[in-house]
């Protein structure tokens, strides 16, 4: 198994700041749940204002059918693949869902962010930064790498 790591931003088709993303995060963290840890997938869905950020890591071939089932969700738009490949080791060992939260984030970090400029490096740093500041749901996992949910 050769462990891939994919990074993506999209648009919601959505307003962000209603009850629909409250409802949205909620299925997405479902079926996340449902799906991500018997397929050996983590990582994270960072909501940034108005994009998502996500990172994926796991075996390419469960990565490559998880996309394919996000590509068709109607939730967003303005789909752009920024990473796709091996990687030596995971980023996010866990499932989480995390919103941006400006107060709590580090004084340094951009509010706004051009999407169009930004580097898969910038976005990996930036849904780090986004989740442990702002997590809202996940699955843990143990020291020995079993899922504490």
């Amino acid at each position: 198994m050769f462990l891939t790591r994919m990074i993506y931003h999209s648009a919601p088709r959505f307003e962000t700041d209603s009850l629909a993303l409250e409802q949205a995060l909620a299925e997405i963290m479902a079926a996340g749940l449902r799906n991500n840890p018997a397929a050996g997938i983590s990582g994270v869905l960072a909501v940034d204002g108005q994009r998502f950020i996500q990172v994926m890591e796991g075996p390419r071939d469960r990565l490559s059918e998880t996309f394919a089932r996000i590509g068709s969700d109607t939730r967003h738009r303005d789909l752009v693949i920024a990473f796709f490949g091996e990687v030596d080791s995971r980023v996010f060992p866990d499932w989480s869902v995390a919103m941006m939260n400006p107060i709590t984030l580090p004084e340094c970090e951009p509010r706004c962010v051009d999407y169009d400029a930004i580097t898969a490096e910038g976005l990996l740093e930036r849904a780090r930064r986004i989740r442990e500041t702002g997590a809202i749901a996940g699955r843990e996992t143990r020291s020995d790498g079993e899922s504490a949910a």
